[in-house]
């Protein structure tokens, strides 16, 4: 891992573009194109439209098995595709899941996948995105709803 600083790089035809962010902290591996070119690509952060720690659940068993068993923290994002907010919100949650890694579970549903998506919606009562819901020893502690950071990190790091 390495501290990058901010710079484009695009490479020629057939290819990937690469970017990076001031202090960001990022992972890098090697990879050779069949043009014999190498070039470094990086795991995905927050900044940059990644997952970070985030795990994904869009129906009750895939639910069951990223939460069964688990009695520590699991902070919950239910978004749908089109929502907007979602997506604002979407990179501070990352941001925490890769903060607190090691005091809690992050887990993002799409709760506009399928039908067995939205039957969990159903089952659970969502009616607004983005929502967000903790939960601990199995039961759920708090929900709310709406896309303020400040709001989503004083949640969450005072449920820990």
């Amino acid at each position: 891992m390495f501290f990058a600083q901010q710079q484009h790089h695009h490479l020629s035809s057939n290819s990937i573009s690469i970017s990076s962010v001031t202090t960001k902290r990022i992972r890098q591996s090697r990879r050779t194109f069949s043009t014999g070119r190498t070039a470094v690509v990086r795991a995905a952060g927050a900044a940059d439209g990644g997952d970070g720690n985030v795990k994904f659940a869009n129906n009750k068993a895939e639910w069951d098995a990223v939460t069964g068993g688990n009695d520590g923290l699991i902070a919950v994002q239910i978004s749908t595709k089109t929502c907007g907010p979602c997506k604002v919100i979407y990179p501070t949650f990352v941001g925490l899941s890769e903060e607190f890694a090691e005091k809690a579970t992050f887990v993002k549903i799409m709760g506009d996948t399928d039908t067995e998506s939205r039957a969990l919606m159903k089952e659970w009562g969502v009616r607004v995105v983005p929502l967000f819901m903790l939960w601990k020893n199995g039961e759920k502690i708090a929900e709310w709803s709406g896309a303020k950071p400040d709001v989503l990190r004083e949640n969450v790091t005072s449920a820990m």
